[in-house]
């Protein structure tokens, strides 16, 4: 845990209704937790994920496609949950600050969770704030094999590396003082200590507040089993997979290693991997969807047939919301 001062402008004000924080860490680092103890501030507000409001695709000419956007928007789960509206006579620019603009509330300090494409955030808001939140990636690793992202934790901790090498993209355009690196351990380990100093970093005070969340969602309150778990649930064989892939990587954030053999998979064990990877992943896919719909998953990818594409993908999104926590 590290407190990063404020920078020249003063702490954030909570009726400062231009401010924005983006929360920035991996998918399974524990953003979801954090947004539901950021939302239980009384002078705070985090509507959850939004990396949609930077995936904006690219022409032939390398340029923003503003209509391919809105057509992205209109098959992406989470925005289609948001209630957004869309306004067609915006650019992009202006299309992804009207959709933040839709979720502030007034007087309170926003913040938005994002776990990729950090360093195409300072484009468009220039003056962002950043809490760059942490977890061990041999957690990480461990946890994405069950959302069907990964069928080993050698292939389970890649997005890892991804959101941590984007947010090294990121650092390199912005001033250091707009970052606060927090750590899930340390959140689960002494809630109240780590949040403090983090509500200080955003223009307001601790508030008790925020550890009432598992009154009104699916969350239970911060639990020590879930820490380091990849010591319980992990091999010595996967755990050394993993260090051997994200070993400099881990120790850079102040994760010890194992002590446990590395491993570097040869040329054959790779393969072996990659394959294992496909299908352990198809084998949660099939659970979640069903062979029929992931078999016109798989021919509407490949097929131009863009209503096929739409239909797929909307009883897709609609199968994920019944199994998504």
């Amino acid at each position: 845990m590290s407190l990063v001062p404020h920078d020249k402008t003063g702490p954030i004000s909570a009726g400062d209704e231009q401010q924005i924080t983006f929360v920035c860490g991996a998918l399974r680092s524990g953003t979801t937790l954090l947004r539901l103890m950021l939302k239980h501030h009384s002078q705070m507000t985090n509507p959850g994920e939004m990396d949609f409001l930077f995936e904006c695709p690219t022409g032939k000419n390398g340029k923003r496609d503003v209509e391919a956007y809105r057509k992205f928007l209109l098959l992406n789960r989470i925005f289609c949950a948001t209630g957004l509206p869309i306004d067609e006579r915006l650019n992009y620019v202006g299309l992804v600050k009207s959709l933040v603009a839709g979720v502030r509330k007034p007087g309170k300090v926003l913040s938005i969770n994002i776990h990729r494409n950090f360093e195409r955030i300072p484009d468009i808001f220039p003056d962002a704030r950043y809490v760059h939140l942490l977890r061990d990636p041999r957690d990480v690793a461990r946890s994405s094999i069950s959302m069907g992202w990964a069928g080993n934790v050698y292939h389970g901790v890649d997005h890892w590396i991804d959101s941590e090498r984007s947010f090294e993209k990121l650092k390199g355009l912005i001033d250091a003082d707009k970052i606060y690196t927090l750590k899930n351990e340390d959140i689960i380990t002494d809630a109240e200590r780590a949040l403090t100093p983090l509500c200080a970093f955003m223009g307001v005070p601790y508030d008790t507040k925020m550890l009432t969340y598992p009154e009104n969602s699916t969350y239970g309150a911060p639990d020590m089993a879930l820490v380091n778990q990849w010591r319980r649930l992990q091999s010595e064989h996967g755990v050394g997979l993993v260090e051997g892939k994200v070993g400099a990587m881990l120790q850079a954030r102040g994760y010890e290693l194992s002590g446990y053999k590395v491993i570097i998979p040869n040329r054959f064990e790779q393969t072996k991997l990659q394959v294992g990877n496909r299908i352990g992943r198809l084998r949660v896919v099939l659970q979640h969807y069903g062979f029929v719909l992931t078999g016109l998953d798989i021919i509407s990818r490949r097929l131009p047939l863009r209503g096929l594409r739409e239909a797929v993908q909307r009883q897709m999104n609609e199968k994920s919301r019944q199994f998504l926590k």
